[in-house]
């Protein structure tokens, strides 16, 4: 329905829109989400799954609301503005139409003194005090207008013939940004922070790289999560949402609304529709009803702004002239309703209460939005208040620890708008002063933020946050929405040994979604027991869902990634041994694929075995892989051809498509097919001259028995016509494919237990050395580990264990990228494809979605964690657009990295200089974790073993 208003009113040229095939009026300046609000339309797309679902945050984090406009798939409805004649379809086409024009050239690279990242309260506040100081001051803003959420103006499809105090205050700030120089951009998407002066951004669709002096970052919060049964149901939004609805664009989802959670924004929203015609059929608030010590916090209230105070009393006078219940105490418990929402089912004081309504709107306090403060490393600390949130480190004037960043307003500390203005005058003029010595400091600012302060500590003792308990969440509520993960599928990952945030993420895919786990991260880690900054997920770039051909951009390839230097294997001290020591047969050190393999053949021999891996088994590079399972030779392991068929390179021919097999046994073993496929690889050829090589390589991959052959041109588009035109040819490697790396993983692990081996997470080996006929390991921890065979399976960090032991090996290790885009319309591809001169690897999951890799490097940051060039994300993507027309209508939704090893073929085996040690290491180890790890163990009982061309005395 659309509200009522004595002095706002309708403005704009009505229109009409369809939404799969139905008319649906519209004004123009609304959004799609208001326009579908309004004609009662609800139900915007259903999930993987078929289920249901509609607008939910409409602000552009949760990525529920998505829609296909005018043949663009996953569109945001509550960002996207209605036009004429506009298409919105629930579906996702087929085939999507691109969503931005291919690049011309590099990203413009635009210098300025301050850039700031959202233009709310606290934004505003930072460039008008920077610009007015005398620096050059760039907003970029995702939405249309600056404001944030707090001062939010009215859609362009109304006017308002007597704006309010909020209103009213956000037009002076922005036109005092204006007229002070402040340059802003709207529509613009940060899409990855990787230094404090390179930000990149889409800009109205143009990549972009931002190069300040100085940063701020304004970013502002979005609701926490309430993970109730229903809570994903069409109808359900937070309060924040269903504000934007009616503030703004002057729409209701239904006659009748339920307004549930804690704190005065949503007094004010109930306010707000009854005002406008809407019938609010109750509020319910967390918080106990104050009582006299509530009458203590509204007075100081009243002290420390007596305006807003003043609004307070006004929302509840008038919520009771409408005869608006108000409840106290009440807690919402569920949902309820078949395809849409109908009722909410709370607990309160005196009992458990049934509401019946049209939409519920959800609110349980505030979570910062960290993700590009975290992306460029600054530190945060956990506070563990209700669900629990994490906030960037700041001083009072808002610099972060990297003395260029600052952060301010909601997005760094939830504290409310009248904090946010200060600090973030404080942090613009900080920020100038950095570059303008002597300016002087802003007293009045620091009173009006002490002033602030004593008020939100007033409001938030009179709203007292309640505590939240993760086992009330019921096994079967959906906790993560992007993957429709439940709190059961949590909690069974953590009893089969998931034990870290990021282990559980790897194990269900929470938080793998478009929202990047803005709306589960909190819940995920309360339900996992992570309450500290180490245990929550890292942001990934792109920080945002982003069209895939808009970063696409040529960049120049390489012969081999960068080597990188990890962080040491040993910390900088250990525990004396004490204590009794443990014996086995083999003590394997690293529990990656590789060494799990170990450790599995090893014991079914009858051999004890104790894996040692100093974090979280299989949390390195085996989750981190892209999940191709390769045996042709690669493009930049092409000199195996070269260099003759007794080359290690040359040789993995013998072993790869046995690894692949050991790879079906393990799934068989475990009860599922592991997502793996093989239906072929394609090397691609773009000259005559390439696929004269591709002959060659061909003719030595089928010496070895690998059912490997040449495709012309013409064949080539029969057997793949999904691929661009023009390529010359290609070799199929018909036994080539893929699986998905986290469940298998879990498979192996499984089966690693179940026969026996004692798999020991958390254990560092700080020394080892010969003692008799074997060898003694101690760890950090002070224990003692006895064995008769040592495994050297540390992959990057192989070379250095083995100097521990006088037998140092060739082993480096290199930063390597891997992509992911959101889920296709439908299949587009069922080979994996590789490129015979380019760094590409592309493949399509089981669940849709594109996975891009290829060897395209990351980097080590100061504290020795990998992270991503935006470089390598645009070069990787552009390779992939060339060969995949598709990408083009595809977003690009995470990009990770993950250390690989760099080595000169597999290193398998016994080493002589040492007896009883043997090596585990090789690259491309998902593929053949499998098959080396059975040759390894078959050296270790006194079988042939891995052999010459792959044993360390080759070098």
């Amino acid at each position: 329905m659309r509200l009522t208003h004595a002095a706002i009113r309708p403005s704009a040229e009505a229109m009409g829109i369809t939404f799969d095939g139905r008319p649906i009026p519209a004004l123009k300046g609304e959004t799609v989400a208001a326009a579908l609000s309004a004609a009662g339309e609800l139900t915007l797309r259903y999930t993987h799954s078929g289920a249901p679902r509609g607008l939910h945050c409409g602000m552009g984090a949760c990525f529920d609301c998505l829609v296909t406009i005018d043949g663009r798939a996953n569109q945001r409805a509550c960002l996207a503005k209605v036009a004429p004649g506009m298409v919105v379809e629930s579906a996702v086409p087929a085939q999507p139409a691109p969503l931005a024009t291919r690049p011309e050239g590099q990203a413009p690279q635009i210098e300025c003194d301050l850039l700031v990242v959202g233009s709310g309260p606290a934004g505003l506040s930072a460039a008008i005090a920077a610009a007015e100081a005398g620096c050059t001051v760039i907003a970029l803003d995702e939405r249309d207008a600056p404001g944030g959420q707090y001062l939010k103006p009215l859609a362009a499809s109304h006017s308002n013939a007597a704006p309010d105090r909020q209103f009213r205050q956000g037009a002076a700030l922005r036109q005092r940004a204006l007229d002070a120089g402040v340059t802003f951009h709207f529509g613009a998407t940060v899409w990855g922070g990787f230094a404090a002066d390179e930000i990149g951004a889409l800009v109205e669709g143009c990549n972009t790289r931002f190069r300040p002096r100085r940063l701020v970052i304004a970013a502002g919060a979005h609701e926490r999560p309430v993970p109730i049964p229903g809570w994903t149901l069409p109808g359900v939004m937070t309060t924040g949402c269903l504000q934007t609805l009616a503030r703004a664009n002057r729409v209701s989802p239904g006659d009748s609304v339920v307004i549930a959670g804690n704190g005065p924004l949503n007094l004010q929203l109930a306010c707000e529709l009854v005002e406008g015609g809407v019938r609010v059929a109750a509020v319910l608030e967390a918080a106990p009803f104050p009582g006299l010590s509530g009458l203590r916090q509204a007075l100081r209230l009243a002290a420390a702004a007596p305006d807003l105070a003043w609004d307070g009393a006004r929302y509840l006078a008038v919520l009771r002239r409408a005869k608006v219940p108000v409840i106290w105490g009440a807690r919402p418990i569920a949902a309820e309703g078949e395809g849409r929402f109908a009722a909410l089912r709370a607990r309160t004081p005196t009992g458990q209460i049934r509401i019946e309504a049209d939409a519920l709107a959800l609110n349980l306090g505030f979570q910062p939005e960290t993700g590009l403060a975290r992306a460029l490393g600054c530190a945060h600390r956990f506070v563990d208040s209700g669900l629990g949130r994490l906030e960037t480190v700041t001083d009072e004037d808002g610099r972060t620890s990297i003395p260029e960043v600052f952060a301010v307003g909601d997005g760094a500390q939830v504290g409310g708008a009248r904090i946010a203005f200060a600090r973030g005058r404080l942090a613009g003029l900080a920020a100038a002063r950095d570059l303008l010595p002597g300016l002087p400091d802003d007293t009045a600012s620091r009173r009006a933020l002490a002033r602030a302060i004593g008020f939100q500590d007033a409001l938030w003792r009179f709203f007292a946050v309640p505590e939240f308990d993760a086992r009330t969440i019921a096994d079967t509520t959906t906790v993560c929405r992007c993957e429709e993960v439940t709190a059961g599928t949590l909690r069974e990952a953590m009893a089969l040994g998931a034990t870290s945030l990021g282990a559980v993420k790897k194990a269900t895919r929470a938080g793998m979604g478009r929202c990047q786990g803005r709306m589960c991260g909190a819940s995920v880690a309360r339900i996992v027991g992570a309450s500290e900054e180490a245990g929550w997920a890292a942001p990934r770039a792109p920080l945002k869902p982003v069209p895939a051909i808009a970063l696409a951009m040529e960049k120049p390839e390489w012969l081999e990634g960068p080597s990188a230097t990890p962080r040491p294997i040993l910390p900088s001290h250990h525990i004396p041994a004490t204590g009794p020591a443990e014996t086995c047969d083999v003590l394997v050190v690293g529990g990656g694929a590789l060494g799990l393999s170990t450790a599995l053949y090893c014991a079914r021999e009858g051999l004890s075995v104790i894996v040692a891996e100093r974090g979280e088994p299989g949390q390195g590079a085996t989750t981190a892989n892209a999940g191709s399972l390769h045996i042709q030779l690669h493009a930049y392991d092409s000199a195996g051809a070269e260099e003759g068929p007794e080359s290690a390179a040359a040789q993995i021919l013998t072993i790869g498509p046995a690894s692949v097999a050991l790879w079906r046994e393990i799934a068989a073993e475990a009860g599922e097919g592991l997502g793996i496929r093989t239906e072929g690889g394609i090397m691609l050829a773009e000259t005559p001259d390439q696929l004269r090589r591709l002959v060659t390589k061909v003719a030595m991959e089928r010496d070895f028995g690998v059912d490997s052959r040449v495709l012309g041109a013409n064949e080539l588009m029969d057997v793949a016509p999904y691929l661009a035109p023009g390529f010359a040819g290609a070799a199929f490697c018909a036994p080539e494919g893929q699986m998905d790396p986290l469940r298998g993983l879990s498979a192996l692990l499984r089966l690693v237990q179940r026969a026996g081996a004692l798999v020991r997470g958390g254990t560092t080996i700080a020394a080892v050395a010969r003692e008799g006929a074997g060898f003694r390991a101690e760890t950090v921890a002070g224990g003692v580990i006895r064995a008769g065979h040592v495994v050297n399976a540390c992959g990057p960090w192989a070379g250095e264990f083995a100097k521990m032991l006088g037998a140092p090996i060739p082993v480096g290790a290199a930063v390597q990228q891997v992509m992911v885009t959101e889920a296709a319309g439908g299949e587009i591809m069922r080979h994996l494809v590789l490129h015979g001169s380019r760094h590409l690897s592309a493949k399509q999951g089981d669940a849709g979605h594109l996975v891009l890799g290829g060897a395209w490097p990351g980097v080590l940051d100061a504290a020795g964690r990998p992270r991503n060039l935006a470089g390598s994300i645009e070069g990787n993507l552009f390779v992939a657009s060339t060969v995949l027309p598709a990408l083009a209508g595809l977003q690009v939704i995470r990009a990770w990295t993950g250390l690989n090893v760099q080595v000169p073929g597999p290193i398998l085996g016994a080493d002589p200089r040492v007896p009883g040690l043997h090596h585990a290491v090789t690259f491309n180890g998902w593929t053949l974790g499998p098959v080396c790890g059975r040759l390894v163990a078959g050296g270790i009982c006194g079988r042939a073993g891995a052999g010459r061309a792959f044993g360390v005395g080759r070098f």
